[in-house]
């Protein structure tokens, strides 16, 4: 369940590989293999970006476009989301992720991060918003009260491209944030004065925690958490272990365990090349920089991962694919591709308060699906 921490379970790392090929139906029927069915639970989305899992059981999309989508009883409500801030939707901008807060229960606060600003001047945005049911389940009808801006990336940029966006909360709920590296500024992933290129932790309420690794550095962003990523779009919690993914330019995507105060590396250390076949950097590692546990190059374009059953699960852009990752003592082990009849572009994989995976499609009539193993794993 794609809440503020994880609800995941630790059963046995043992479980079989998945193998067997699944090929969803225009018909929209369920389709089932010896491990495992999958079903579509819903379809006719926008470029969506990413899935959360509301505890009454009905589901938050993301649209780029700036919808905020409810799903119920496997129906996608004609109503969005009122209240939505308004978004840059350019390129890569527009609104991304969505995550539901830890205190949930009693606060109704939900947290979005996008794309603000305009051409000439832009960042990733991340707010803070009290969800509100209105009308009765046969009329439902969401809308954001509260709205507040908690953080926002500087300097501002120009171009619509490379935002990341991915939120995460740790146990103790202070907000995880990946700001991408603004693809025209890579150089700034480096620089402790600019949030491009870092993951970012706050507080609830937007201030910064004082155990920050740059709190006390006279010239840094003290929101900075670690340093020396691209265009990172994924982060999954195991316990108080944060494992991060990222996309390269053509090759070096990485799989990483981050720790505060850490430089990963990018554009200093890279196998990737950049999109005219030139090499970014004469160097794959670095002194005093951390290579990844993990690099796929050439690349699959990774989008989201998350923690289910003993795995990471991640998605793929450009491989149209769902990678396994074993992982004893935080090292990861890559295991191949799974549930490999789901085609198309993937963009987000979430876990359900059902307990099933659900994974998101990506671009124009994009769909949502569920996948329920019918294996004890």
């Amino acid at each position: 369940m794609k809440t503020g921490i994880r609800f995941t379970l630790q059963l046995a790392a043992s479980s079989l590989m998945l193998a067997a090929s699944v090929k969803v139906s225009a018909q929209h029927s369920p389709v089932i293999s010896d491990d495992y069915r999958t079903e579509v639970v819903t379809s006719g989305l926008n470029q969506p970006w990413a899935v959360a899992h509301l505890p009454n059981g009905d589901i938050l999309i993301t649209e780029r476009g700036g919808s905020l989508r409810v799903v119920r009883d496997g129906r996608l409500l004609d109503q969005a989301v009122d209240n939505v801030p308004e978004v840059y939707f350019a390129g890569q901008g527009g609104l991304l992720d969505v995550l539901i807060d830890a205190d949930f229960s009693t606060s109704n606060t939900i947290y979005l991060s996008f794309a603000h600003g305009t051409s000439d001047a832009n960042a990733t945005r991340l707010i803070s918003a009290q969800l509100k049911l209105r009308g009765d389940n046969n009329n439902p009808e969401y809308s954001l009260e509260n709205v507040t801006p908690i953080f926002t990336a500087s300097p501002l940029k120009r171009g619509p491209q490379h935002y990341s966006g991915r939120i995460e909360q740790l146990r103790d709920k202070t907000l995880l944030l990946t700001v991408g590296d603004g693809f025209d500024y890579r150089e700034d992933a480096q620089r402790l004065d600019s949030h491009l290129g870092k993951i970012i932790r706050i507080n609830r309420d937007g201030s910064v925690p004082q155990d920050n690794p740059f709190v006390n550095h006279e010239k840094a962003k003290p929101e900075i958490w670690s340093y020396g990523h691209r265009n990172h779009q994924a982060i999954a919690l195991i316990g108080d272990a944060v494992y991060q993914n990222e996309h390269g330019p053509q090759g070096g995507d990485e799989v990483n365990l981050i720790k505060p105060g850490i430089n990963y590396g990018w554009p200093i250390a890279t196998k990737g090349r950049d999109y005219n076949g030139a090499r970014i950097s004469p160097f794959s590692s670095y002194p005093n920089t951390k290579a990844p546990m993990i690099d796929w190059t050439p690349s699959i374009a990774p989008s989201s991962m998350v923690y289910y059953r003993g795995r990471l699960y991640a998605t793929a852009l450009a491989e149209q694919s769902i990678r396994a990752l074993s992982v004893q003592n935080e090292a990861v082990v890559d295991l191949g591709k799974v549930f490999t009849g789901i085609e198309g572009r993937l963009r987000d994989i979430s876990v359900g308060i059902d307990d099933k995976l659900y994974v998101l499609g990506d671009g124009d009539q994009a769909e949502l699906i569920k996948i329920t193993f019918t294996l004890l794993r």
